[in-house]
């Protein structure tokens, strides 16, 4: 992890500790600060089902980062850990009234700030620090298809993280019940990792196999989502699991980041090219438009709609677009990095340019607000050149 984007994780964690009790200016001034939960889910549980080896990256970043922050976050609430030393001779209705309060008090309203749910403690063991915890309107999974999996795994990551740092003890987590299966709630299953059949439990959770099939069921589910979301001419309305605040989705992009830059970088673009056949077939039904006009009219106002960036302009040239364009969801208010974090978008607005044009294309950040420092940054896109279009002359130059 680098320092820049480990100081952006932390930073990430203290807005949204601050914005609970206190106002904050807007980070997107044209666009907002939320997003609407369909594309987080195409950007970020879709990852998971078309490369499973990015759950147990996620699920461990999140509890490292998360058990880091929350502990600075409970000493400004004066928050005695001694309360919880001698946790395991507690009776279960003092136990759970302890966890409730601080739930009620801190993270309750986290989640529910955030558009992650409702969550509540359900049921604690004290001698074994079993407790379950549920959420309703769970924006991770809310509308998926039934795939044979539970899918919450960001949000497990998260309850790991907070309870190795309530109980100070090495805590796991893994689904019971999951929206992806039907059930009107998601329960989380918390225990010791000491504990050999919970440890193995979460192992099994984490170990993720999806059929091909089972990808295509997603990529259609979010693929009508999306139609439907584009066809909604109301107000933008910040409601529970149908809206997602930008922190915790850049807070939970840069969890992956830091924890393997590489396999995010290569994963995310590869995810974004693959689902960009499927939007191309929503723009075209939605918009009623084909060819270059899909690329030139019809992504930057779906862009703008869903509140993905703002993008101002898509230049022509000989040899390809430029796409300039502000307030990206996936650092818009980040002060600085050193890894570029909008490798899905990328992808995806490459995938679109090259099913436009029937030409290979290959999308480059030509420049990026953290190098420059302006507010606007650029996609090129550029057509690839075949052998067969290098001159003669310049062959004979390159053997040389």
């Amino acid at each position: 992890m680098t320092f820049l984007v480990k100081s952006g994780i932390k930073i990430l964690w203290e807005k949204i500790f601050h914005m609970i009790d206190n106002d904050l200016p807007v980070t997107r001034p044209t666009l907002g600060d939320y997003i609407s939960t369909v594309e987080t889910q195409k950007r970020l549980d879709y990852i998971l089902f078309y490369n499973p080896n990015i759950v147990r990256i996620e699920y461990q970043s999140t509890l490292d980062s998360t058990k880091e922050n929350v502990l600075l976050q409970h000493d400004k609430k004066k928050l005695d850990h001694g309360i919880f030393r001698n946790f395991t001779r507690r009776d279960p209705e003092t136990a759970t009234k302890l966890l409730q309060i601080i739930n009620r008090n801190i993270y309750g309203p986290v989640f529910r700030t955030l558009g992650k749910g409702y969550g509540t403690v359900r049921s604690v063991e004290p001698p074994s620090r079993r407790v379950s915890y549920e959420v309703r309107v769970c924006n991770e999974c809310l509308d998926l298809p039934d795939v044979g999996m539970h899918s919450c795994f960001y949000f497990s990551g998260l309850l790991a993280g907070i309870f190795t740092a309530i109980f100070q003890q090495p805590m796991g987590v893994y689904e019971s019940t999951c929206g992806t299966s039907g059930d009107p709630t998601c329960t989380y299953e918390i225990g010791h990792l000491h504990d050999a059949e919970f440890a193995d439990k979460v192992e099994e959770y984490l170990n993720v196999n999806i059929p091909s099939n089972s990808l295509h069921e997603v990529e259609s589910k979010l693929q009508s989502k999306i139609l439907e979301s584009l066809s909604y001419d109301g107000p933008v309305k910040t409601t529970i699991g149908s809206h997602v605040h930008i922190f915790i989705y850049q807070l939970r992009m840069l969890n992956t980041i830091a924890q393997n830059p590489e396999i995010f970088s290569e994963t995310y673009q590869k995810a974004g090219v693959r689902f960009s056949h499927h939007l191309v077939n929503t723009l075209r039904q939605f918009y009623h438009v084909d060819g270059e006009k899909l690329l030139t009219e019809a992504m930057p106002d779906y862009y703008k709609k869903q509140l993905l960036a703002n993008i101002h302009s898509v230049e022509k040239f000989d040899d390809g677009y430029l796409v300039t364009f502000s307030e990206p969801m996936d650092c818009a208010g980040i002060k600085e990095l050193d890894i570029k974090p909008c490798s899905f978008m990328k992808g995806e607005i490459e995938g679109i340019a090259n099913i436009v044009t029937g030409k290979p294309i290959k999308c480059e950040i030509h420049s990026c607000r953290f190098d420059s420092g302006e507010p606007l940054c650029q996609y090129r896109l550029a057509y690839e050149t075949e052998e067969n279009d290098i001159p003669v002359w310049l062959k004979e130059m390159q053997e040389q």
